[in-house]
């Protein structure tokens, strides 16, 4: 019983790294072409499909149920502060667009960190909220 478990979970990771590859061509590869790229996000996505259901029947065989986490409100609280963040990173990026460009890349790195931030925080908020 322990081994078809194992061979399964070893077949479906080579086939997430296979996906992974093929989609990692497509997207390198079809550059210039829209029904390629298209290909590979759906091997993209179809990889993303595979590890949630291996991560599922791997947890269903350990015999334990994890609590659902809870959302605190400070954590509420820093995402909203995260997305003021990024609209004065935004204004900041308009403001400069306006005045010809004069401040450098300050405005650009400050715009792509706060996003970054901003979806790491709110992506990990609605994981925990959607018990995933």
């Amino acid at each position: 019983m322990a081994t078809t478990h194992n061979l399964k979970r070893a077949l479906s990771l080579a086939l997430q790294a296979l996906l992974l590859a093929f989609a990692a061509a497509c997207i390198f590869y079809g550059q210039h072409n829209f029904a390629i790229r298209s290909v590979g996000l759906l091997a993209i996505f179809g990889g993303l499909v595979l590890v949630r259901n291996s991560r599922r029947s791997s947890q269903a065989t350990r015999g334990h149920n994890r609590p659902a986490f809870s959302i605190k409100p400070w954590q509420w609280l820093v995402g909203l502060v995260l997305v003021v963040v990024l609209a004065a990173a935004l204004a900041w990026l308009f403001h400069d667009a306006a005045t010809g460009y004069r401040s450098g890349a300050a405005p650009i790195y400050a715009f792509i960190a706060a996003t970054l931030l901003c979806s790491l925080w709110w992506g990990a908020i609605f994981m925990r909220w959607l018990n995933w």
